[in-house]
């Protein structure tokens, strides 16, 4: 039987609080933190550096990619550190975002950044991995990515927020695989002068309306997303990478082939995330369900029925705000957390 390939996800990773009608739910989010949960859902070894806080939400966050599969031992609960938040509101009119609290109008905790001496304890504890993924350029995030450029990892970036442009440089000359949504403001690589080495794949998502691929300088490809019964888009994107990193980097190299067959993978599970609440409600779904379901969606140009899911697990808060999970004495926390 063969080794369980192995990602190492770095990156952004808040509690994310779910609110649709009157349910909350409390689950871990961002790229980073979802690529790593889905790729474990998968069947990969997944390991998820970041930093979070010693509080009741980080107690949830770490359980919960526990609970999916992750290696959590390079996650480090920081003494007084907020856990960041992000509140996905889910209405039928679209899916937003909000980091104020709707209940307790406090503002929420926001992310930090990997350090650098915690990505070189992860690289002495994880020296080699299949593939490096990673969606903030910041000194510790590079440092990974550097570290398993070297050691032969396939590097996936997929930029989320501006980063100044060494730092932006630096991301695109370990990446083989860069991808970002057309609905972001990410830093303009091209602006800043960084064309895609010869083999290098980048990866434009338009949304309802496809991706587009290109390698190198060549010609770029269009891929018509799959028709979905959307219930909530949120995380969509995370699985379309993971479906592509599933597939295409497998074995630590890109063939066209497995490009385009991790294209297409991903973006059924994309389309079948969007008929479940929060980023991987999917997951409440079987593995073999999931697979099943997936290639059905591949062959029928989309999915056509609803899957059926089990409620959400309920959790009880401690005291204080109830969707947040912040304690009532957040306000001087935050305030001395910046």
């Amino acid at each position: 039987m063969s080794p369980k390939p192995v990602v190492v996800s770095a990156g952004y990773m808040p509690l994310d609080v779910i609110t649709n009608h009157d349910s909350v739910i409390h689950q871990a989010g961002g790229t980073a933190a979802n690529v790593a949960a889905i790729l474990a859902y998968l069947g990969w070894r997944s390991v998820l550096a970041g930093k979070t806080g010693d509080d009741y939400a980080g107690q949830v966050l770490v359980d919960d990619l526990c609970g999916a599969g992750v290696d959590t031992s390079q996650i480090r609960r920081q003494s007084g550190m907020a856990t960041p938040r992000l509140i996905h509101s889910v209405r039928p009119d679209g899916h937003s975002f909000a980091y104020t609290c709707p209940e307790c109008r406090l503002r929420l905790p926001r992310s930090r950044a990997l350090t650098v001496e915690q990505a070189q304890t992860c690289a002495a504890k994880h020296p080699c991995a299949d593939v490096y993924f990673f969606d903030r350029a910041n000194a510790g995030s590079l440092t990974l990515a550097e570290h398993y450029a070297r050691a032969g990892s396939v590097i996936v970036f997929e930029p989320s927020v501006p980063a100044n442009a060494e730092l932006l440089r630096r991301a695109a000359a370990a990446a083989h695989v860069i991808k970002h949504s057309d609905d972001r403001s990410v830093g303009g690589l091209d602006d800043i002068g960084v064309r895609p080495r010869r083999s290098q794949l980048r990866i434009v998502t338009h949304g309802a309306e496809g991706l587009e691929l290109r390698v190198g300088a060549g010609r770029p490809r269009r891929f018509p997303a799959l028709a979905t019964l959307a219930v909530d888009t949120g995380g969509a994107g995370d699985w379309t990478t993971a479906g592509l990193i599933a597939v295409a980097a497998r074995g630590r190299e890109l063939s066209e082939e497995a490009i385009d067959d991790g294209v297409r993978f991903g973006q059924a599970l994309a389309a079948l995330s969007c008929t479940a609440l929060g980023a991987r409600g999917l997951m409440r779904l079987t593995r073999r369900t999931v697979l099943r379901r997936a290639r059905a969606a591949i062959a029928e140009g989309g999915v056509t029925s609803e899957p059926r899911f089990g409620d959400a697990p309920a959790r009880a808060a401690p005291s204080g705000c109830a969707t947040c999970l912040l304690p009532e004495s957040a306000s001087a926390l935050i305030a001395a957390a910046g």
